[in-house]
């Protein structure tokens, strides 16, 4: 007995010395269960109960709410940082919490119970966010500290992947038939293409990357990627595959993020099908003719001011958000007139030609397609075209949404312009606000497009 206790003595003090130097927790050795008050609200009645939140005005819960809802994201890569996804039946939506490495407690596919009384919905980027209210260092909103959070976000079950299954889209544009179903969900694209697929890396050293995926029906988005992801000098792959991630909006702007390296899954390894080794688009296949963002900068368009009265300008990029913007008002309604105008649009070859392009429209007093009008010349020409019959916003809201696709098959075989042709009057001279422009096509293909635009001639001043 006594030869026992002289071997414990120093297998213990030991087996304490060990634990003191651990900074992580010791796994789980039975299997999480939540014990507390059964959930009383979902994501969707949640962002609804707090509509009127703000960037600069969040709204603090202060009554017992539950929430249930199993983690979608994964800061393993780092490419997520100090965030956490969630999402149930009804929606999806973002949650600050200031640790690194939370997918160790927290991994994809967990059940999470969250205590929501104290904290706070806010808005970030024009979408609500789950955060807490820091009274201090004069922020209004800040990271859930992870105390707090372990406290109130009580696990429920082992967490797996397999818990959690992404929404599969082929069209990138579905999204925008209903964005608050799809808007910070998992969701993966298939068959889709970089643009600069065995060119590019995910991100540079010094930036965030933000590349280009397109679908084969011509539909692109943003994957952007932080410069301390493990992956970001991965080379882009080539050819079509699959792409996974979280997929958020900015400013009315969607961008997909992925969580690990192994998002990106079953690329072909060739932008080229059938051998084409001269690097010319292959017939029949899809081809981006035109892509501007405006995210740095106007690009290759140019302004056209017919009428300024008095103004320094009507249309102007804005850095800060990135995107263009025309506007007549000026402390009142200003009747002037500019238009934005896009660079030759070369369809010599192209069929099934589609445009499409971002926009928001606010602050306007008569119906938006009055003032805000986009028309189509041939090159040398200046006899321009209306082109109606496409999704205009409603003309009160800074939300972007989708032009849906315009068919300009009319125009193959010819050279054109596009011209964003912005009106005031002294009754409305609201702003407009225009981004990621596109136009692809077919090339060598049979006509034939999407259908749906009108075409009409318009005044060419």
């Amino acid at each position: 007995m006594k030869l026992l206790r002289n071997i414990s003595l120093p297998l213990i003090a030991s087996l304490a010395l060990f634990a003191c130097e651990r900074d992580y927790d010791a796994p789980l050795l039975t299997e999480p269960e939540y014990t507390g008050p059964a959930a009383n609200i979902t994501i969707s009645e949640l962002r609804t109960q707090n509509a009127a939140a703000t960037t600069d005005v969040p709204i603090i819960i202060a009554q017992s709410q539950i929430l249930k809802a199993t983690i979608t994201s994964s800061d393993e890569a780092g490419n997520i940082y100090k965030n956490i996804y969630i999402q149930d039946e009804t929606g999806a939506i973002g949650v600050r919490v200031d640790q690194n490495n939370i997918c160790t407690k927290y991994p994809v596919g967990q059940t999470i119970y969250i205590d929501l009384e104290g904290l706070c919905v806010s808005v970030y980027g024009g979408e609500q966010q789950i955060a807490i209210y820091d009274e201090s260092n004069n922020y209004k909103t800040a990271p859930i500290p992870w105390e707090i959070f372990q406290e109130k976000a009580i696990r429920d079950g082992w967490g797996a992947p397999e818990n959690v299954k992404p929404i599969v889209l082929d069209d990138i544009s579905t999204i925008n038939t209903n964005p608050d179903n799809y808007k910070f969900k998992l969701v993966q694209f298939t068959g889709v293409t970089f643009q600069n697929g065995g060119k590019g890396i995910f991100a540079p050293e010094d930036a965030y990357g933000e590349e280009n995926i397109t679908d084969s029906h011509g539909n692109s988005i943003i994957v952007r990627t932080s410069n301390y992801a493990s992956f970001a000098s991965n080379k882009l792959p080539e050819g079509k595959g699959n792409i996974t991630g979280i997929l958020g909006r900015f400013n009315g702007t969607w961008q997909l993020t992925l969580r690990t390296a192994n998002d990106v899954s079953d690329f072909t390894g060739s932008n080229e099908e059938g051998g084409n080794e001269g690097g010319e688009t292959p017939s029949g296949e899809t081809k981006t003719i035109l892509e501007e963002t405006f995210a740095s900068s106007q690009g290759s368009f140019t302004i056209e001011d017919k009428e300024l009265g008095g103004l320094s300008y009507v249309w102007k990029h804005d850095s800060s958000y990135g995107y263009m913007k025309g506007s007549a008002y000026n402390g009142s309604n200003v009747a002037a007139e500019s238009w934005l105008i896009s660079p030759e649009i070369d369809l010599t070859n192209a069929t099934s030609i589609n445009l499409t392009f971002d926009h928001a429209i606010n602050k306007v007093s008569v119906a938006p397609d009055l003032n805000q009008t986009l028309a189509i010349a041939e090159s040398g020409t200046n006899n321009w075209e209306k082109i109606t019959g496409f999704t205009y916003p409603a003309g009160n809201s800074w939300d972007f949404v989708s032009s849906g696709n315009i068919d300009l098959s009319a125009y193959s075989g010819k050279k054109i312009k596009i011209a964003f042709q912005y009106k005031g009057t002294t009754e409305s001279s609201g702003t407009w606000e225009v981004k990621n422009v596109k136009v692809t096509a077919t090339i060598g293909g049979s006509t034939g497009g999407d259908g749906g635009t009108t075409i009409e001639p318009t005044p060419s001043n």
